[in-house]
């Protein structure tokens, strides 16, 4: 499974003068056979120049080597350096392919973003099912059921007397709901959390939940007890990723106003390149399918200074002045080395409402 040990990895790693192929391919069984998905690969192959050996490896892992029940799958090859590493997903994905000196990565950052350390929880008066998924994998699925809620039909004056106990029974068991959640939260690390139950039974159960977990909650569907992981899979997914995209929006919307006030933030990409060149950067926010000028960022092949000027020296050491072929991955790149975040948005967002695809908050 990919953890973010993985992503460190590939954020760290670096071919120098040995191109790294980073490849992205939609294998979903359900939107493609496997003769449509290798012909997409040869398609991806073919318009990219890539060394022969990096090619035989990736379409030798294609073909005999990969779960062919995944839904997505990426591969990393620099065969020069003895670099080999392939993630197979449960998470839908789109074609790509780059030829760079390091790995293309931010689309990893988005993938983890929306569906990484999701917790599910589906709650009624008498119990409890508990599902932890990361990136679209189940890491566990669990139920407690509590003292059984049971029905009198009896009326008069035992009547009130019945109700406060069933009340107070089903209250019991939504507590002891609770603790299961915090433990599992805690265990699986969970950043996203989706309830699921009747309005009734959701809305006691989050008033339950201490402050820590109720900001992580992203929304709420009903839900049968006994339905099928997979029903549950898909259906706290698309509630997860109608609330990120919803709130990376917002985050965008913030971030113009915020940069519009001079509240340590900024748009465009010289002042954008700049924060990241000094550090600054905390949060790295750009549009999907941005593709900057080629030549217009920069970076020394020395010291690694990155800049918007045209110059052919380093402004810094002196040293070889070089165009970047994706310096979007590169920038995203340099964030998370940094220890920011990155955030990858729509195409129709607020930043290039205001006529700029990329902006950051800043550190200071």
């Amino acid at each position: 499974m990919f953890r973010e040990t993985d992503l460190q990895e590939l954020v760290e790693f670096d071919g120098h003068n040995s191109p790294v192929v980073s490849l992205y391919l939609n294998v979903d069984p359900r939107q493609r056979t496997t003769e449509e998905y290798k012909l997409a690969l040869r398609r991806l192959l073919d318009a990219a120049v890539i060394p022969t050996p990096d090619r035989e490896r990736i379409e030798r892992y294609v073909e005999l080597e990969y779960d062919r029940q995944a839904r997505g799958l990426v591969c990393f090859s620099c065969q020069e350096k003895g670099f080999w590493r392939a993630y197979t997903f449960q998470v839908p994905l789109e074609d790509a392919i780059m030829v760079d000196r390091r790995p293309l990565v931010r689309r990893l950052v988005e993938m983890i973003d929306t569906y990484g350390h999701l917790g599910v929880v589906a709650v009624d008066r008498q119990g409890a099912r508990f599902f932890s998924f990361h990136l679209g994998v189940l890491e566990e699925a669990t139920g407690m059921v509590g003292e059984e809620v049971r029905r009198h039909k009896q009326g008069g004056w035992a009547a009130q007397r019945y109700q406060r106990h069933e009340d107070e029974t089903a209250l019991a068991n939504l507590r002891e709901a609770v603790e299961q959640t915090e433990r599992l939260a805690r265990q699986y690390n969970w950043r996203r959390l989706v309830l699921a139950g009747t309005d009734a039974n959701v809305a006691r159960f989050q008033e339950l939940l201490p402050t820590s977990l109720q900001k992580l909650v992203v929304g709420t569907m009903p839900l049968e007890l006994n339905a099928s992981i997979q029903e549950v899979r898909d259906r706290a997914e698309a509630v997860a990723l109608q609330a990120r995209s919803a709130s990376i929006l917002q985050l965008a919307a913030d971030l113009v106003v915020a940069a519009a006030k001079g509240n340590n933030a900024v748009l465009g990409l010289g002042p954008t390149v700049e924060a990241i060149q000094s550090g600054r950067v905390y949060h790295l926010l750009f549009t999907e399918d941005y593709e900057v000028e080629e030549g217009r960022v920069r970076r020394c092949e020395h010291c690694g200074y990155l800049g918007t000027g045209d110059e052919e020296a380093c402004p810094l050491c002196g040293g070889e002045y070089r165009p970047l072929p994706d310096a979007i991955n590169t920038l995203a790149r340099r964030t998370l080395v940094q220890g920011a975040q990155v955030t990858v948005l729509p195409p129709d967002n607020p930043l290039m409402a205001a006529g700029h695809p990329i902006g950051a908050f800043l550190r200071f």
